[in-house]
């Protein structure tokens, strides 16, 4: 868990819901409320130093859902009942 990335990607605000609760646009599939106290979150700075904060690649388009392709799979075990793939 300490090796977890603490912040995502940047979000929008949906709606402010109140002083201390906001609504944020998240993707559809994360499963997860989408209203935050304002505790949680943190502005968004791009920095021309650094530029773009988040490096990971845009996802490809595949039939109209997001998705990557695998250059190769090291491993598959299942957890849960869920396979998993260290790729």
């Amino acid at each position: 868990m300490k090796l977890t990335p603490r912040q995502y990607e940047p979000f929008r605000v949906a709606t402010k819901i109140s002083d201390i609760a906001y609504r944020l646009k998240l993707p559809s599939r994360w499963k997860i409320h989408n209203i935050f106290h304002a505790s949680l979150l943190t502005p968004y700075y791009e920095m021309e130093k650094h530029s773009l904060n988040f490096l990971e690649p845009p996802p490809d388009l595949i039939n109209g859902e997001e998705g990557w392709e695998i250059e190769e799979n090291f491993r598959l075990w299942t957890y849960r009942q869920k396979k998993q793939y260290l790729i």
